[in-house]
C-alpha cells in the first residue's frame, strides 16, 4: 500500500488522503481520520477551541470508497440540505401514518360489514328508513288549503 506524508496529519495512504481531501473540499470544518479509541474510520467536525474534533459519521474499520463517504456526508449535512432532509422525513412520516390510516379504514369497513350481517340475520336493517311528509307543516296537521 502506497502512502504519503502530509504535514499535520502524518503518514496517510493515497486512498485515505483522497477521501480526506474530498471531505475537506466539501466543508472546511470536516476531515477524515481513524478514531484512536475504536480504530473506525470517521468523518470529524472541528469544534471551536479548546474542544477536540468530534466524530460525526463512522464507517467501520475498513477504509470505505470515497463515493460512499461523500454520499453519507452529503446526506447528513443538515446545514446545507436541511430543508430537503426535512421534506424526506415528513414524506416518510406521512407514508408511515397513511399505512395505519389505511389499516384503520379497512378495520372499520370490516366491522361495519359484521354489524350489518348481524342485523340482517335478526330481521333488522342498518339503514334508517324514515320518510318525511313534506305536506304536513311543522307542528301541525296537513291542511287542504293550498
Amino acid at each position: 500500500m502506497s502512502s504519503i506524508y502530509i504535514p499535520g496529519h502524518g503518514e496517510m495512504s493515497f486512498d485515505e488522503a483522497r477521501i480526506d481531501r474530498a471531505v475537506r473540499e466539501y466543508d472546511e470544518r470536516l476531515f477524515f481520520a481513524r478514531n484512536a479509541d475504536t480504530w473506525d474510520w470517521c468523518v470529524y467536525v472541528k469544534m471551536p477551541r479548546p474542544e477536540p474534533a468530534y466524530p460525526v459519521i463512522g464507517f467501520g474499520q475498513e477504509l470505505p470508497p470515497v463515493d460512499e463517504v461523500m454520499r453519507r456526508v452529503y446526506r447528513a449535512d443538515a446545514h446545507k440540505h436541511g430543508f430537503q432532509i426535512y421534506d424526506e422525513i415528513m414524506e416518510s412520516q406521512e407514508k408511515y401514518k397513511q399505512k395505519f390510516r389505511d389499516a384503520a379504514d379497512e378495520a372499520s369497513e370490516e366491522s361495519a360489514e359484521v354489524v350489518e350481517h348481524f342485523l340482517r340475520q335478526h330481521g333488522k336493517s342498518p339503514v334508517i328508513k324514515e320518510f318525511i311528509n313534506y305536506d304536513v307543516p311543522k307542528g301541525g296537521e296537513a291542511s287542504d288549503a293550498g
